[in-house]
């Protein structure tokens, strides 16, 4: 008798902890499709749980349960994929982005989602996986279009309006211009300049005290919209000065430091710039 006691008491802590594994898998059936990624990875987990399971009738029924489990998760991702741009379409509705492309890569207005359908997790990027905005998302089409249409309304919303950016521009360019001892008239970096309108942008409470609470953030994405607002706007005139931005050679395309992209249309076009001049 000795041990049996222990054994039972085994396996009973095995059957209920797989009866508690099975009971949240079976959940998971109420929308089997676009619950796939999630049942694919409780399945492993239950395939580990089950070959720990003392060799028996029971366990020979859910191994074969397993096998047929994992053969219809196939099928269900096979659906997914073919579901998953009607859905973010869909999901999209009434926010103005077009769809364009083909998965695993997607253009969706002025962003790029790149899905992995062997990972079930999304990745965002602004323009043509230029700048990384977000990995490791849920390969969800309902969600990946409520993140999308959040930071779209996100960039109109804090858009500096063309013809204020522009002034600001020009008053940052004369600053680089003055402390680089350049004349007007010459190219200056388009990144160098965005550090001197940063601080332009800055309220005079954190020139009072240069804190960290008081900095107002302005990132790459912001200023490439803004300069896309600005070019559709065509406000390159300021006073007796005309703004011109210089289009980047194809080996500074692939250096954040030399060159921003910037859309030209709505639809995810866009041309990357490297130097930005200001002459009369």
């Amino acid at each position: 008798m000795e041990g049996l006691v222990e054994l039972l008491q085994s396996l009973s802590g095995q059957s209920q902890k797989l009866a508690r594994r099975l009971v949240a898998y079976r959940s998971l059936l109420s929308d089997p499709v676009n619950n796939v990624h999630t049942r694919a990875k409780a399945i492993a987990e239950l395939s580990g749980a089950i070959q720990a399971f003392p060799d028996s009738e029971v366990r020979q029924r859910l191994a074969d349960w397993c096998r047929e489990e994992s053969a219809a998760i196939e099928q269900s991702r096979a659906e997914f994929r073919f579901e998953f741009g009607r859905q973010l379409v869909a999901g999209l509705e009434g926010s103005g982005m077009t769809v364009k492309g083909q998965l695993p890569l997607l253009r969706v207005g002025l962003f790029t989602v790149r899905a992995d359908f062997d990972a079930g997790s999304a990745t965002i990027f602004w323009g043509p996986e230029i700048e990384k905005l977000k990995s490791g998302l849920n390969l969800a089409p309902a969600e990946l279009a409520a993140t999308l249409k959040k930071w779209n309304e996100r960039l109109r919303q804090k858009s500096v309006e063309p013809a204020k950016l522009a002034a600001k521009l020009h008053a940052a360019y004369r600053r680089l211009c003055a402390f680089a001892g350049l004349n007007e008239g010459n190219r200056v970096f388009l990144l160098d300049l965005l550090s001197e309108l940063v601080l332009l942008m800055q309220p005079e409470s954190f020139r009072l005290n240069p804190a960290q609470e008081k900095f107002v953030e302005y990132p790459r994405v912001r200023f490439s919209y803004d300069l896309f607002r600005l070019k559709q706007a065509g406000a390159f005139a300021i006073g007796d000065a005309q703004m011109k931005l210089h289009v980047a050679n194809f080996d500074a395309t692939t250096e954040k430091a030399k060159a921003l992209w910037v859309p030209d249309n709505e639809e995810g076009d866009g041309t990357h710039y490297s130097y930005v001049s200001f002459s009369k």
